[in-house]
């Protein structure tokens, strides 16, 4: 009887006044890009100043907000610690797109990271044998240049590179973006000139941009197909 109430109760939703009213706060400092006062988040909301007051000062409390000096509040380390600790694993979630790469093309797949100004090496799946490009885990490559550049940096829906970074290197990227509509990562495959010719080098970026867009939608991106395939 227990488990039939709790599923038909379940079914339905029952807005909680106090939690939805917290949550249209957040958002509204989220979506703010600033610290606001409690005036105008009141006037945003439409909302009484003081039930405002004790949501933002029991968030403060929480560290899930921060009052500035001036009264004002903005979001607090506590959102980003818990925004951290249900983020998917990107490398995770990308290796099955990198062995597919690399078994349907025979060359190198990475997933490159931003990190610290350069892009790193977060995972990749390397062919067993024959001669292909050695990618080792780590390594840092400059963030300005080469394909990922492209796609990172200058907004391309697919980056190619034809010995750009590397000489008698050919490479291609496309890249993963998350949620909030961000480059975070470059899914590319490089391979030596002699193996990748141009063409080839197309198809490999058509199949790149494919896997990024899975990529992104299980991070959360909407419309990806048309930001990365556009």
């Amino acid at each position: 009887m227990l488990r039939t109430r709790m599923a038909d109760s379940t079914g339905s939703l029952r807005p909680v006044p106090a939690v939805e009213k917290t949550a249209r706060v957040l958002r509204a400092l989220a979506e703010g890009g600033r610290p606001q006062g409690i005036s105008e988040l009141a006037r945003a909301l439409k909302v009484s100043k003081g039930t405002l007051r004790d949501i933002l000062l029991t968030l403060d409390a929480h560290g899930f907000v921060i009052r500035d000096a001036d009264t004002r509040f903005r979001l607090g380390p506590q959102l980003r610690a818990l925004a951290d600790a249900s983020s998917p694993d990107l490398r995770g979630l990308a290796q099955p797109h990198l062995v597919s790469l690399m078994e349907t093309f025979g060359e190198t797949a990475i997933l490159g990271v931003p990190h610290d100004g350069k892009l790193e090496i977060a995972a990749r799946a390397e062919p067993t044998s024959g001669l292909h490009m050695s990618a080792p885990l780590g390594r840092r490559l400059p963030l300005d240049a080469g394909a990922h550049g492209k796609v990172l940096l200058h907004g391309e829906a697919i980056g190619y590179d034809d010995e750009q970074l590397f000489r008698g290197v050919r490479a291609v990227a496309a890249a993963v973006i998350d949620a909030r509509g961000r480059r975070v990562a470059a899914v590319m495959v490089v391979g030596f000139k002699e193996r990748v010719d141009l063409r080839t080098l197309r198809r490999i970026g058509e199949r790149c941009a494919t896997a990024a867009a899975a990529i992104s939608r299980r991070i959360g991106a909407r419309g990806v197909e048309e930001a990365v395939s556009a």
